[in-house]
Protein backbone atom coordinates (compact mmCIF):
# COMPACT_ATOMS: atom_id res chain seq x y z
CA UNK A 1 0.00 0.00 0.00
CA UNK A 2 1.39 3.26 -1.22
CA UNK A 3 2.02 6.17 1.78
CA UNK A 4 0.33 9.02 1.54
CA UNK A 5 2.74 12.28 0.25
CA UNK A 6 2.51 13.64 3.48
CA UNK A 7 3.70 10.68 5.08
CA UNK A 8 6.57 9.96 2.87
CA UNK A 9 7.80 13.84 3.45
CA UNK A 10 7.66 13.55 6.90
CA UNK A 11 9.64 10.13 6.99
CA UNK A 12 12.29 12.51 4.64
CA UNK A 13 12.07 15.68 7.33
CA UNK A 14 14.91 14.17 9.02
CA UNK A 15 16.87 12.39 6.70
CA UNK A 16 20.38 14.49 5.64
CA UNK A 17 18.46 14.86 1.99
CA UNK A 18 15.25 15.71 1.91
CA UNK A 19 12.73 13.98 -0.22
CA UNK A 20 12.19 17.31 -2.44
CA UNK A 21 16.40 17.37 -2.90
CA UNK A 22 16.37 13.95 -4.25
CA UNK A 23 13.28 14.28 -6.54
CA UNK A 24 14.34 17.69 -7.60
CA UNK A 25 17.52 16.24 -8.75
CA UNK A 26 16.24 13.37 -10.49
CA UNK A 27 13.90 15.79 -12.25
CA UNK A 28 16.78 18.22 -13.15
CA UNK A 29 18.26 14.84 -15.42
CA UNK A 30 15.38 15.31 -17.55
CA UNK A 31 16.23 17.82 -19.75
CA UNK A 32 19.67 16.36 -20.44
CA UNK A 33 17.58 13.45 -21.60
CA UNK A 34 15.63 15.11 -23.73
CA UNK A 35 17.92 16.98 -24.93
CA UNK A 36 20.30 14.16 -25.71
CA UNK A 37 17.25 12.18 -27.57
CA UNK A 38 16.24 15.26 -29.52
CA UNK A 39 19.72 15.13 -30.77
CA UNK A 40 19.24 11.57 -32.38
CA UNK A 41 15.61 12.06 -33.16
CA UNK A 42 13.92 12.87 -36.79
CA UNK A 43 17.36 12.02 -38.99
CA UNK A 44 14.94 14.31 -41.74
CA UNK A 45 15.11 17.12 -39.83
CA UNK A 46 18.46 19.45 -40.55
CA UNK A 47 17.49 22.06 -37.83
CA UNK A 48 16.87 19.69 -35.09
CA UNK A 49 20.17 18.07 -33.99
CA UNK A 50 22.17 21.51 -34.03
CA UNK A 51 19.08 22.68 -31.89
CA UNK A 52 18.94 20.18 -29.68
CA UNK A 53 22.76 19.97 -29.09
CA UNK A 54 22.43 23.84 -27.98
CA UNK A 55 19.98 22.98 -25.64
CA UNK A 56 22.19 20.13 -24.11
CA UNK A 57 25.50 22.72 -24.37
CA UNK A 58 23.33 25.22 -22.89
CA UNK A 59 21.69 23.55 -20.07
CA UNK A 60 24.90 21.86 -18.77
CA UNK A 61 26.59 25.55 -18.49
CA UNK A 62 23.42 26.54 -16.24
CA UNK A 63 23.85 23.32 -14.32
CA UNK A 64 27.61 23.49 -13.69
CA UNK A 65 26.93 27.25 -12.76
CA UNK A 66 24.16 25.81 -10.13
CA UNK A 67 26.61 23.32 -8.84
CA UNK A 68 29.10 25.20 -8.09
CA UNK A 69 26.97 28.23 -6.64
CA UNK A 70 26.29 25.47 -3.99
CA UNK A 71 29.45 25.72 -2.73
CA UNK A 72 28.78 29.81 -2.03
CA UNK A 73 25.57 28.95 0.06
CA UNK A 74 27.84 26.25 2.25
CA UNK A 75 29.80 29.29 3.16
CA UNK A 76 27.20 31.98 3.47
CA UNK A 77 25.00 29.54 5.30
CA UNK A 78 27.77 28.77 8.07
CA UNK A 79 31.20 30.56 7.86
CA UNK A 80 33.86 27.96 8.79
CA UNK A 81 36.35 28.69 10.82
CA UNK A 82 38.56 26.91 8.56
CA UNK A 83 39.20 30.18 6.56
CA UNK A 84 41.66 27.91 3.54
CA UNK A 85 38.67 25.70 3.16
CA UNK A 86 36.14 29.01 3.24
CA UNK A 87 38.23 30.61 0.40
CA UNK A 88 38.14 27.06 -1.97
CA UNK A 89 35.30 26.71 -1.60
CA UNK A 90 34.12 30.19 -2.48
CA UNK A 91 37.09 29.95 -5.30
CA UNK A 92 35.64 26.91 -6.37
CA UNK A 93 32.18 28.25 -6.68
CA UNK A 94 32.92 30.54 -9.76
CA UNK A 95 35.50 28.06 -11.62
CA UNK A 96 32.18 25.56 -13.08
CA UNK A 97 30.09 28.47 -14.73
CA UNK A 98 33.39 29.84 -16.26
CA UNK A 99 35.11 26.72 -17.89
CA UNK A 100 31.40 25.83 -18.77
CA UNK A 101 31.27 29.69 -20.47
CA UNK A 102 34.87 28.09 -22.60
CA UNK A 103 33.05 25.22 -23.66
CA UNK A 104 29.86 26.86 -25.07
CA UNK A 105 32.27 28.95 -27.37
CA UNK A 106 34.15 25.81 -28.53
CA UNK A 107 32.96 23.82 -31.57
CA UNK A 108 29.50 22.34 -30.68
CA UNK A 109 30.73 18.28 -30.30
CA UNK A 110 34.04 19.49 -28.46
CA UNK A 111 32.25 21.50 -26.32
CA UNK A 112 29.57 18.61 -25.16
CA UNK A 113 32.70 16.43 -24.17
CA UNK A 114 34.49 19.30 -22.23
CA UNK A 115 31.10 19.77 -20.20
CA UNK A 116 31.29 16.20 -19.49
CA UNK A 117 35.00 16.57 -17.97
CA UNK A 118 33.86 19.60 -16.32
CA UNK A 119 30.96 17.70 -14.46
CA UNK A 120 33.57 14.68 -13.68
CA UNK A 121 35.79 17.83 -12.50
CA UNK A 122 33.28 19.49 -10.40
CA UNK A 123 32.23 16.11 -8.86
CA UNK A 124 35.50 14.92 -8.02
CA UNK A 125 36.16 18.52 -6.13
CA UNK A 126 33.10 18.03 -4.82
CA UNK A 127 34.31 15.08 -3.02
CA UNK A 128 37.48 16.50 -1.77
CA UNK A 129 35.32 19.96 -0.84
CA UNK A 130 32.01 17.92 1.32
CA UNK A 131 34.14 15.77 4.07
CA UNK A 132 35.97 19.27 4.66
CA UNK A 133 33.03 20.82 5.17
CA UNK A 134 32.05 17.98 7.74
CA UNK A 135 35.16 18.25 9.45
CA UNK A 136 34.98 22.08 9.77
CA UNK A 137 31.62 21.44 11.37
CA UNK A 138 32.96 18.45 13.73
CA UNK A 139 36.30 20.88 14.36
CA UNK A 140 33.87 23.71 15.20
CA UNK A 141 31.67 21.67 17.97
CA UNK A 142 28.80 22.79 15.40
CA UNK A 143 25.68 20.88 17.53
CA UNK A 144 24.49 19.70 14.06
CA UNK A 145 28.28 18.55 13.07
CA UNK A 146 26.77 15.03 12.86
CA UNK A 147 24.31 15.54 10.35
CA UNK A 148 26.64 17.38 8.44
CA UNK A 149 29.14 14.28 7.71
CA UNK A 150 25.47 12.55 7.20
CA UNK A 151 24.98 15.22 4.37
CA UNK A 152 28.23 15.16 2.84
CA UNK A 153 28.43 11.20 2.39
CA UNK A 154 24.50 11.07 1.23
CA UNK A 155 25.39 14.47 -1.75
CA UNK A 156 28.39 12.68 -2.94
CA UNK A 157 26.33 9.82 -3.18
CA UNK A 158 23.28 11.85 -5.12
CA UNK A 159 25.78 13.50 -6.96
CA UNK A 160 27.51 10.29 -8.28
CA UNK A 161 24.78 9.15 -9.69
CA UNK A 162 23.28 12.00 -11.22
CA UNK A 163 26.92 13.07 -12.44
CA UNK A 164 26.94 9.25 -14.03
CA UNK A 165 23.88 9.90 -15.92
CA UNK A 166 24.49 13.51 -16.94
CA UNK A 167 27.99 12.37 -18.48
CA UNK A 168 26.31 9.89 -20.33
CA UNK A 169 23.29 12.13 -21.73
CA UNK A 170 26.66 14.84 -22.69
CA UNK A 171 28.42 11.54 -24.01
CA UNK A 172 25.25 10.46 -26.35
CA UNK A 173 25.24 14.25 -27.63
CA UNK A 174 28.86 13.91 -28.51
CA UNK A 175 28.15 11.08 -30.41
CA UNK A 176 24.91 11.72 -32.60
CA UNK A 177 27.03 14.71 -33.90
CA UNK A 178 29.91 12.71 -34.93
CA UNK A 179 27.75 9.49 -36.13
CA UNK A 180 25.26 11.89 -37.68
CA UNK A 181 27.95 14.66 -39.23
Amino acid sequence: MPMPADSIIQAHADAPLSFWIVVLGWAGVIPFAAFAAMSWASPSDALMQPFALGLLSAYAALVLSFIGAVHWGVVLARPLADSPLQRLGLLWGVVPSLMALGCLVMPRAWGLLALALVVLLARAIDGLLWPGYARAAQGAGWPDAARWTRLAADWLRLRTRLTAVVVLCLAAGWASAHVRA
